[in-house]
Parts: structure tokens; sequence; C-alpha cells
């Protein structure tokens, strides 16, 4: 690259030299030599100021190198779409199908998925060593970053309180004495949880992929509220051309990311998919993908961990 600049700013001094109108007779073999060194000079200054700034700039982004032939076994829970669904036949459907192809697709990589099913089933399999990868469209929450690596967000979400639409609750103070729904092992359910002792209400936890028996229940009066997410939601209602009311109050703000084990090799393997899944962001490719399912660009309610709290290693 020095090499070639410096020919360049050879060619540039010998350019400007003859456009000194037919000087030729007035510049000395001398004073040329002595200009073009002083190019030659400039120019490798400016060449070694560029290089620099690549060094700096590779440094600061902390380049990965993505390995080759990576055969990655991606644990999932299947039960169901927006987030992943695996059919009678073995398809693989839903938000984190789609990102986890894509993926393969730029890396060369090959994505080995296994079904987990029940509370945590897929956590278990990247403890016991056989997935590298928990994938269900899983909330960003303390527990999980503390015991696992976990990936950039590719979306945002909110964790919230739905009832009927005519329903007399508008605070979360009104659910004193009432009974409200939750899926279990769902990212809302602590807090709800903890939420029911603080203000006086009975928690139902739903077993399952999502909240549907919990919504419905909501609107044949079995429950008085459901606890989901907005995304999940918005989902529900789209397919079953029912309404719900949202609380005003969030439970909270929360991103959605993969996770990996915390180990050396789950490290790399986190460092090189943050930099597939960086680009994916970047290039609008994710975006695509949750609003796909969603109904909406998702990916816009991405908040900085560090403005959530979280402390990512």
């Amino acid at each position: 690259m020095k090499k070639k600049n410096l020919w360049i700013a050879l060619a540039l001094t010998a350019l400007a030299l003859n456009a000194c109108g037919g000087a030729k007779s007035a510049t000395t073999a001398a004073g040329t030599e002595k200009a073009t060194e002083a190019a030659s000079e400039k120019a490798e200054e400016k060449t070694g100021e560029s290089e620099k700034t690549t060094e700096k700039a590779e440094g600061d982004s902390a380049k990965v190198e993505i390995t080759k032939g990576r055969t990655v076994h991606v644990a999932t829970s299947g039960g169901g779409e927006p987030y992943s669904l695996i059919d009678d036949k073995g398809n693989w459907t839903g938000i984190d199908a789609e990102i986890w192809r894509e993926i393969g697709n730029r890396t060369g990589w090959t994505i080995d998925v296994m079904q987990a099913t029940g509370s945590g089933a897929t956590f278990g399999q990247v403890d016991a060593k056989r997935a590298d990868v928990a994938a269900n469209c899983y909330a960003v929450n303390a527990d999980r970053v503390q015991k696992y690596l976990v990936s950039v967000p590719y979306y945002g979400d909110a964790q919230c309180v739905v009832v009927k639409e005519d329903s007399a609750i508008q605070t979360f103070d009104d659910l004193k004495d009432k009974k409200v729904g939750v899926l279990n092992g769902q990212a809302a359910q602590q807090t709800i949880e903890r939420m029911g002792q603080e203000k006086g209400f009975t928690v139902t936890l739903y077993e399952g992929e999502n909240g549907s028996a919990g919504y419905q229940d909501v609107l044949l009066g079995r429950l008085d509220a459901f606890a989901s997410t907005d995304s999940a939601v918005y989902k529900w209602e789209n397919a079953s051309n029912n309404k719900l009311r949202f609380l005003d109050e969030r439970l909270y703000a929360n991103d959605v990311a993969y996770y990996f084990a915390k180990t050396e090799e789950g490290k790399k393997l986190r460092d090189e998919v943050n930099v597939v899944l960086s680009e994916m962001l970047e290039d609008g490719t994710v975006a695509k993908i949750v609003e796909k399912y969603m109904y909406s660009d998702m990916t816009k309610n991405i908040i900085p961990y560090s403005e959530l709290g979280f402390t990512v290693e």
C-alpha cells in the first residue's frame, strides 16, 4: 500500500511540474530531483498517518475473525411463532429461525437446531454443553446476565399488563385482590410475583410458549389481567381479531438477545455472532425479519445495556 501511494505521489509531482507552462528549461535536474524527494517524503508521511489511523480504527472495533466450518448447536423451545416454532416435520420458523438461517448464510456455518421444551430447558442444554446457544427471543434480565454471556440485543420489547377493554383497572394499584396470569418462565414472572406480594393480588402461572390461553381467560373473565410483552399481545390481537387494553404503566422495558455459556469457547462464539448480528442490524436485515412477525420494527426499541443497568462481559 505504501509503495503504491509513493508511485501515485511521484506521478502527481511529475504532472505538476509539466503543467508549469513549458518551464522545463528553467528547472535544473538537481531542482527536479529535490522536488521529487520532497514530494516522496510528504507522500510517505501521509501514508504513515493513514496506516496509523487504520490501525487505530481496527483496534477500536476489536476485530474478530470468523471461524470457518463451525457447527453451532442452537437450543430453542420451538413452541410457537412469532419467536420460534418447530413443527411436526421439523421445520423451523419464526424470528430466531430466520436470524440464525441468515447468520449461517453469511458465515458458512452449519446451524443445528434442537428443541428443548419446558421452563428453562433451553438454558439447561447450554449448561449441559449439549447446546452452544439458547435462542427463543429471550429477554435480557439480571439473573440471565449473571449466569450467561449475552449477545448484542436484536430488538427491544416491554413487559406489560393487559386487561379487558371495559375493565375498571387503570393502574397497578387497582390490581389489589385481583387474579393476574403470567407464563411460567417468562421474564415478567419474577416481577409480577414480587408485585403481587406488594400490592396484594394473586398470580396464576400458565404453561406453554405463548399467552393465548391467558389472554382468552381475561376476555372470559377468569382472570382480571395478564402480564406479557407488548410484542406477544400485538401478535395475538392480529391473529385472533380480539382486543385487550394495555395499562399505561409498564413493568419494565427489556432487550432481547442470545445466551452463551460463560466459557472461553462460549465467549469466542458470542463475539463472532455479535459481529454478524451487528452487520445484520446495520443493513436492516433484522428489522425486516422482526417486522414480518411483529408488525413493527422493534429494533428501534433497543436500549443500551448500560441504560438498563446491566454490565455485560
